[in-house]
Formats: structure tokens, sequence, C-alpha cells
């Protein structure tokens, strides 16, 4: 009989500036990826609904308020799942808020991104401009 899968889910959450800027966060001591932008995200707690944990992890990480967060794309990867959300609407003044995993944050244009950045991020934005919901990251 096959073993079922487990899947770690995660969530990501695009946030824009006025100026179609979008929010990254630099990885640093998390010994995964660590040194590259990301988006505000991470694991889902355990009974934690989807969406709360995207609003949870923009609140700890950078520090934003976000508010009707509508999905973006779902990215499966071998082991887990990524959410990419996109906030319509926000509050706040941007910061580190877990400055023992990040420590950079910064405003860029969607196609200016910094280098490096993770590769899922230019993946989810591009479903965004496509209107593509689905993507399985390799």
């Amino acid at each position: 009989m096959p073993l079922r899968a487990s899947s770690v889910i995660v969530v990501h959450t695009l946030v824009f500036n006025a100026a179609g800027e979008l929010l990254l966060l630099r990885r640093a001591n998390t010994g995964f990826m660590d040194g590259h932008y990301a988006l505000p995200g991470g694991h889902r707690q355990t009974s934690e609904e989807i969406v709360t944990a995207a609003v949870r992890e923009c609140r700890e990480e950078a520090r934003v308020e976000v508010a009707d967060i509508k999905p973006i794309v779902v990215m499966p990867y071998d082991g887990g799942v990524d959410f990419i959300f996109e906030a319509m609407r926000w509050s706040g003044t941007p910061g580190i808020g877990e400055p023992d995993k990040c420590d950079d944050l910064l405003f860029a244009l969607p196609d200016a991104l910094p280098s490096p950045t993770v590769t899922f991020v230019a993946a989810a934005l591009e479903c965004r401009a496509r209107g593509v919901w689905f993507r399985e990251l390799h």
C-alpha cells in the first residue's frame, strides 16, 4: 500500500506600495536561501486557516497589517505547497519584525527585482500577470 504524502503549507503575500513596488525581505540566519530576497511569509501553524497565516506572517515579518487578501497562485513543490496571496489593502510602516531571520527590507519594481531573489517570486508575478492560478515548482 502506498504511503500518503504529507505536505508543509507555506504562505506568502505580495504587498505593493502606491508606486507599484513590491515589498521584499532579505533572508538571514535561517539556514535556507539566506541572502535572497523573498516575500513576507512562512509556515502555517497547526490548525491555522491559510489566510490567517498570511495575515499573521505579514504582521510578524514586515510589521504591516494586510487586508482584503486574494489568492494569486498555488505552487506545489517536493514536500509542500506555497500559497501566494496579494494584499489589496495594507497599513502600517514596513519594518523588519524578525531581525533574527531578516537583515534588509525594501520595495522593488516587479521587473527590477534585487539579486538574488528567491525564484518563486518571479514565477508568482508571472502567474499573476497571466491570470494563472496553479504552477508546479521544480
